[in-house]
């Protein structure tokens, strides 16, 4: 029994032996291929265009994914046809190390500034002007983010509709951002627009207002410009890849808001929500 058994575990251990044997020799030989060595070569010296996120004092701005060969199915596509050739090249995508997506415990402060996008937030207290903003939005074909008061989601849902089905994004204005308060509104809008709340909104750092949006994995977002009734001196001043402008619903924002869409869009910077903005 004892032989029988010792001879069993010998050809088993042959077997992987062989198995092992055979991979390495395979192995060797793929390397030893000029295709793959082409292949290798043409990975070392492509330029790895992925941008990690930066943290600095508790604030953070989004990395941008990138791209990178894909060594083993470029060498499976072009062994097919026994040369080769750049055309065949595969490429994968390549995230930051440290991603936006799952952090909630820093302020956003802007999108990457190697992307020429801005973000306007509509910061809505009531309802006032905000058709004449959705007007002119429509008109400029822009895209926005409005963050909307409780008194809205609770007494003005057909509002709330229009401005989502004209392509804006909806959010909640609050205070605080007690945890009680996001669980609520957050079930309103997936409810009301089939979608969840994204982000909370501070124009300073709250260390509990962080906390509890944090712990509801809610992006809490700090806007570069805040403006009040000097848009378009305050855009022509602070305006760079990544700002997020945040403009409030009132006479001056009707007045200049056209004009400030058209100075955005000669600077070569396109306007998006703060998903897109935020988006690697």
């Amino acid at each position: 029994m004892i032989k029988k058994i010792a001879s069993i575990l010998g050809t088993v251990s042959l077997i992987c032996f062989s198995f092992y044997y055979t991979d390495s020799a395979i192995d060797v030989i793929r390397k030893s291929d000029p295709i793959m060595k082409e292949i290798v070569e043409y990975s070392n010296n492509y330029e790895d265009s992925v941008i990690e996120s930066k943290k600095i004092n508790n604030n953070i701005i989004p990395g941008v994914t990138g791209t990178k060969v894909n060594i083993d199915e470029s060498y499976n596509r072009m062994k097919q046809v026994g040369k080769f050739d750049e055309n065949l090249i595969v490429f994968e995508t390549v995230a930051p190390t440290n991603s936006l997506e799952n952090d909630y415990d820093n302020y956003v402060i802007s999108g990457s500034p190697v992307i020429n996008n801005v973000s306007i937030i509509v910061k809505a207290n009531n309802k006032l002007y905000i058709e004449e903003i959705l007007t002119i939005l429509n008109k400029k074909d822009v895209k926005v983010t409005f963050f909307l008061p409780t008194s809205l989601f609770e007494n003005s849902l057909e509002l709330i509709k229009t401005v989502a089905s004209n392509g804006h994004n909806i959010e909640l204005l609050d205070d605080n951002y007690n945890q009680s308060i996001i669980k609520k509104y957050n079930n309103i809008k997936k409810i009301t627009l089939g979608s969840p709340l994204d982000y909370c909104y501070t124009e300073t750092k709250n260390t509990r207002l962080l906390e509890n949006c944090s712990n509801e994995k809610k992006h809490t977002i700090i806007p570069g410009i805040i403006s009040e009734c000097n848009l378009y001196n305050d855009v022509k001043n602070e305006l760079e890849n990544g700002s997020i402008i945040s403009i409030s619903n009132n006479q001056n924002t009707i007045k200049e808001l056209p004009v400030v869409i058209n100075y955005i869009k000669q600077k070569g910077k396109n306007i998006v929500t703060l998903e897109n903005l935020l988006k690697e």
